[in-house]
Protein backbone atom coordinates (compact mmCIF):
# COMPACT_ATOMS: atom_id res chain seq x y z
CA UNK A 1 0.00 0.00 0.00
CA UNK A 2 1.58 3.30 -1.38
CA UNK A 3 1.95 6.63 1.04
CA UNK A 4 1.47 9.69 -0.59
CA UNK A 5 2.15 12.90 0.68
CA UNK A 6 0.05 16.15 0.59
CA UNK A 7 1.06 19.69 1.07
CA UNK A 8 -2.26 21.78 2.68
CA UNK A 9 -1.60 25.77 2.00
CA UNK A 10 -3.52 26.91 4.98
CA UNK A 11 -1.53 24.91 7.19
CA UNK A 12 1.56 24.89 5.87
CA UNK A 13 1.94 21.51 6.24
CA UNK A 14 2.74 17.97 4.63
CA UNK A 15 0.48 15.37 5.46
CA UNK A 16 1.01 11.80 4.21
CA UNK A 17 -1.74 9.60 3.46
CA UNK A 18 -2.53 5.52 3.03
CA UNK A 19 -3.57 4.29 -0.04
CA UNK A 20 -5.49 1.31 0.28
CA UNK A 21 -5.42 0.26 -3.75
CA UNK A 22 -2.51 0.38 -6.33
CA UNK A 23 -3.57 2.96 -9.08
CA UNK A 24 -6.44 4.79 -6.94
CA UNK A 25 -6.97 8.54 -7.18
CA UNK A 26 -7.19 10.28 -3.53
CA UNK A 27 -8.58 13.23 -2.59
CA UNK A 28 -7.76 13.67 0.67
CA UNK A 29 -8.89 16.28 3.35
CA UNK A 30 -6.31 17.86 5.72
CA UNK A 31 -6.60 16.68 9.06
CA UNK A 32 -6.28 19.73 10.77
CA UNK A 33 -8.27 22.42 8.95
CA UNK A 34 -10.26 20.15 6.55
CA UNK A 35 -9.28 21.48 3.11
CA UNK A 36 -10.31 19.58 0.85
CA UNK A 37 -7.82 20.44 -1.95
CA UNK A 38 -4.80 19.37 -1.24
CA UNK A 39 -1.51 19.09 -3.82
CA UNK A 40 0.05 16.02 -3.65
CA UNK A 41 3.98 16.76 -3.44
CA UNK A 42 6.81 14.52 -4.14
CA UNK A 43 7.92 12.92 -1.21
CA UNK A 44 10.76 13.91 0.52
CA UNK A 45 13.13 10.44 0.34
CA UNK A 46 12.66 7.22 -2.27
CA UNK A 47 13.06 3.54 -1.14
CA UNK A 48 15.12 3.03 -3.94
CA UNK A 49 19.11 2.85 -3.48
CA UNK A 50 21.58 5.01 -5.43
CA UNK A 51 22.72 1.88 -6.94
CA UNK A 52 19.72 0.76 -8.08
CA UNK A 53 18.70 4.09 -10.23
CA UNK A 54 18.95 3.96 -13.95
CA UNK A 55 19.39 7.18 -15.43
CA UNK A 56 20.27 5.77 -19.17
CA UNK A 57 22.35 7.53 -21.64
CA UNK A 58 23.67 10.02 -18.77
CA UNK A 59 27.23 9.49 -19.33
CA UNK A 60 27.44 9.38 -15.59
CA UNK A 61 27.25 6.84 -12.00
CA UNK A 62 24.00 6.51 -10.83
CA UNK A 63 24.63 8.98 -7.80
CA UNK A 64 23.91 11.82 -10.28
CA UNK A 65 27.52 12.79 -10.01
CA UNK A 66 27.53 12.85 -14.10
CA UNK A 67 24.91 15.08 -14.71
CA UNK A 68 26.10 18.90 -16.34
CA UNK A 69 24.15 21.27 -14.08
CA UNK A 70 24.91 23.83 -16.62
CA UNK A 71 22.91 21.66 -19.45
CA UNK A 72 19.08 22.15 -19.50
CA UNK A 73 19.18 18.67 -21.51
CA UNK A 74 21.14 16.90 -19.08
CA UNK A 75 19.03 18.10 -15.84
CA UNK A 76 15.65 17.02 -17.69
CA UNK A 77 16.53 13.43 -18.42
CA UNK A 78 17.60 13.21 -14.65
CA UNK A 79 14.49 14.68 -13.51
CA UNK A 80 12.26 12.90 -15.81
CA UNK A 81 14.51 9.12 -15.00
CA UNK A 82 13.72 10.41 -11.27
CA UNK A 83 10.49 10.92 -11.49
CA UNK A 84 9.65 8.05 -13.60
CA UNK A 85 11.78 5.65 -11.45
CA UNK A 86 9.71 6.57 -8.25
CA UNK A 87 6.22 6.46 -10.16
CA UNK A 88 5.45 10.08 -9.76
CA UNK A 89 3.43 12.31 -12.02
CA UNK A 90 4.77 15.41 -12.11
CA UNK A 91 1.06 17.13 -13.78
CA UNK A 92 1.12 18.78 -16.77
CA UNK A 93 2.73 22.14 -15.92
CA UNK A 94 6.07 20.71 -14.86
CA UNK A 95 6.33 17.59 -17.74
CA UNK A 96 5.83 20.76 -19.92
CA UNK A 97 8.63 22.57 -18.38
CA UNK A 98 10.81 19.21 -18.22
CA UNK A 99 10.30 18.92 -22.51
CA UNK A 100 11.37 22.56 -22.63
CA UNK A 101 14.74 21.53 -20.75
CA UNK A 102 15.14 19.02 -23.11
CA UNK A 103 14.26 21.04 -26.28
CA UNK A 104 17.16 22.86 -24.72
CA UNK A 105 15.27 26.53 -22.93
CA UNK A 106 16.60 28.62 -20.62
CA UNK A 107 15.94 27.19 -17.47
CA UNK A 108 15.67 30.50 -15.22
CA UNK A 109 12.93 31.70 -18.06
CA UNK A 110 11.11 28.46 -17.35
CA UNK A 111 11.30 28.98 -13.60
CA UNK A 112 10.38 31.89 -13.54
CA UNK A 113 7.45 31.42 -15.99
CA UNK A 114 6.34 28.24 -13.06
CA UNK A 115 6.76 30.69 -10.62
CA UNK A 116 3.97 33.02 -12.15
CA UNK A 117 1.67 30.42 -12.33
CA UNK A 118 2.41 29.65 -8.77
CA UNK A 119 4.31 26.46 -9.12
CA UNK A 120 7.89 26.12 -8.61
CA UNK A 121 9.98 25.15 -5.29
CA UNK A 122 8.27 27.43 -3.19
CA UNK A 123 5.12 25.49 -2.29
CA UNK A 124 4.90 27.55 1.03
CA UNK A 125 5.43 31.05 -1.25
CA UNK A 126 7.21 33.71 1.31
CA UNK A 127 8.14 32.89 4.61
CA UNK A 128 8.48 30.00 6.75
CA UNK A 129 8.71 26.36 4.72
CA UNK A 130 6.25 23.99 5.34
CA UNK A 131 5.99 21.18 8.35
CA UNK A 132 6.14 17.97 7.62
CA UNK A 133 3.25 15.98 10.36
CA UNK A 134 4.89 12.92 11.47
CA UNK A 135 1.03 10.75 11.00
CA UNK A 136 0.32 8.74 8.39
CA UNK A 137 -3.81 9.13 7.49
CA UNK A 138 -5.74 7.28 5.76
CA UNK A 139 -6.83 8.32 2.25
Amino acid sequence: MPIYEYYCRDCNTVYQFLVKRMGEEAHPSCPKCGREDLERVMSRFSTKSKSSLDLGDLEGDPDLSGIDENDPRSMARAIRAMADEMGEDLGPELNEAISRLEAGEDPEKIERELEEMGLGDDMAGPGEPPSYDPGIYDA
